[in-house]
């Protein structure tokens, strides 16, 4: 059984994740060529799941091209000091990034190209630089470190709050033969959550998502929301059974606290990508999660989640992830989601 074991290295490695890496899928709709596009600012759109920036290009021989500059979502780009203000309808920029694979008129902006320096605006008169287009990350003591109390006053374990994002550990799908072939057959351009701004699903958003997440706790339910799909899930404590039998992206879920420890047991989910590198589950799949508190003493109060998959449709065994976030004491606002469709091919 594949099981994930905790390490310090694991909860120390929150406050130094990288704050600008890619979906597999988004970042495999592209070459590794790298291209610069100059033109006008139409559109500048700091919204998940993807930040982006709509340029009028004109060529060489005075036709003017829509082009797309996209890049992480936008928490990834807000930790890097980013805001919605950065950029401004008609300025006029130089981006560089990665080509399309299907010859649109799309770059996409990777870590390297936003951290370093090589976006800029350019004065269109003479090609001038204007400035590096480049955020201010937060200064000070970090927020994490603010103190929060283990448990509730029943006694349940706490997480009531907003929780950034931290590092994420998985091992690969132990795929059957049926889970194999699909992941062989996988194209990025075929990922729905990309090609037509589909919902994720559980796993994805709630298993794999490295980004903010919020949790409020009732009496006899909790919620919880996130922040780069838009996803909300309102689960009973109560351990009643479905109602219907329908299979949705969330499906049901039964739910109770076990010492310290949150439980939450899912069912009737539908066939989808689990994962945006290719890892598709049936509607076979089940999930366990397990939300557990914790302080750690460089990062502040946090909380590990760890879930388990048994999908006998697609996998030979169960298969486990898990993820640690840490407390922001101030909240957070959530950023909206507006996800654009690709551009088609020219």
């Amino acid at each position: 059984m594949n099981i994930l074991r905790y390490t310090a290295a694991f909860a120390v490695a929150v406050t130094v994740v990288s704050p600008l890496s890619a979906h597999h899928a988004w970042a495999a709709v592209f070459t590794n060529e790298t291209i610069e596009i100059e033109g006008y600012v139409t559109e500048y759109n700091f919204n998940n799941p993807h930040v982006n920036i709509m340029l009028s290009v004109t060529d060489d021989d005075g036709v003017e091209t829509e082009w797309m500059a996209t890049g992480p979502a936008a928490p990834l780009f807000r930790r890097a000091g980013w805001s919605g203000g950065i950029i401004q309808d008609g300025q006029y920029l130089r981006l560089i990034g990665r080509k399309s694979r299907t010859g649109a008129p799309m770059i996409v902006m990777v870590a390297d190209d936003i951290q370093t320096g090589k976006l800029l605006e350019l004065d269109p008169s003479d090609g001038s630089v204007i400035r590096q287009i480049m955020g201010t990350p937060r200064e000070g003591k970090p927020a994490a470190m603010a103190t929060l109390p283990l448990t509730l006053s029943d006694g349940h374990p706490n997480f009531t709050g907003t929780w950034l994002g931290g590092p994420r550990e998985r091992l690969p799908a132990p795929f059957n033969e049926v889970g194999a072939a699909l992941q062989v057959e996988f194209d990025a351009l075929d990922d729905p959550v990309f090609a037509t701004c589909s919902d994720p699903g559980l796993v994805r958003q709630a298993g794999f998502t490295l980004h903010p997440i919020r949790i409020m706790q009732y009496d006899d339910h909790v919620v919880f929301e996130y922040e780069e799909y838009a996803g909300r899930r309102e689960i009973l404590l109560d351990g009643r059974e479905p109602e219907i039998t329908e299979h949705t992206r969330f499906g049901h879920h039964v739910a109770r606290y076990e010492d310290d420890t949150l439980v939450i047991e899912s069912s009737q989910l539908l066939t989808y990508l689990a994962t945006g590198d290719g890892t598709q589950l049936s509607d076979q799949t089940t999930t366990v999660e397990r939300y557990r508190r914790m302080d750690n003493p460089q990062a502040g109060p946090m909380i590990e989640m760890n879930m388990e998959i048994t999908d006998p449709g697609h996998l030979t065994e169960p298969w486990n992830v898990r993820w640690l976030k840490v407390f922001a004491p101030d909240g957070l606002e959530f950023v909206e989601v507006d996800c654009r469709l690709p551009l088609p091919p020219a």
